[in-house]
């Protein structure tokens, strides 16, 4: 048994995760119009998409962090949170590549106009993108040795 496929370090995994993403979504879900405000400044998707991903996403990442915290449906919320984590490390590169000068609003919209880390917020995506991808493998394996039984 790796300590990755240990049931205690998927729970630990799971926690972190699904905290993460549950208290991500609060300052989204309350000003939706500041985070479509931030998604325009990163000058990746076009202006009709803008106010549909800042209402959808908050509530993806409340609801598929809250069924990690439960322990329901883990394949498919760590698969959304995988999806999403996928988009923010694109959007976020694209903007570095860019030079753009913006915060990436992924916890705080309150300083929106500041420049954020960008290659850290990068580098913590990139870690909760491996610790998302480890539930789902494990989550898949453990359903196939219920199955089996």
């Amino acid at each position: 048994m790796s300590l990755f496929s240990n049931r205690y370090s998927l729970l630990v995994l799971r926690l972190i995760v699904g905290g993460i993403f549950v208290y991500a979504s609060f300052d989204k879900l309350f000003n939706q119009e500041a985070f479509s405000k931030a998604i325009y400044n990163y000058q990746f998707l076009p202006e009709f998409f803008i106010n549909i991903f800042a209402i959808v996403i908050p509530y993806i990442e409340l609801f598929s962090g809250l069924l990690l915290l439960a322990g329901i449906f883990k394949r498919g919320s760590s698969f959304m949170i995988s999806v999403l984590l996928i988009m923010f490390i694109i959007s976020l590169s694209q903007a570095y590549a860019k030079g753009l000068d913006i915060n990436c609003a992924c916890f705080s919209l309150e300083n929106s106009g500041q420049k954020s880390d960008i290659l850290w917020r990068i580098a913590e995506d990139i870690l909760l993108l491996i610790s998302s991808i480890t539930i789902y493998i494990n989550s898949k394996i453990k359903i196939n040795k219920e199955n089996q039984q």
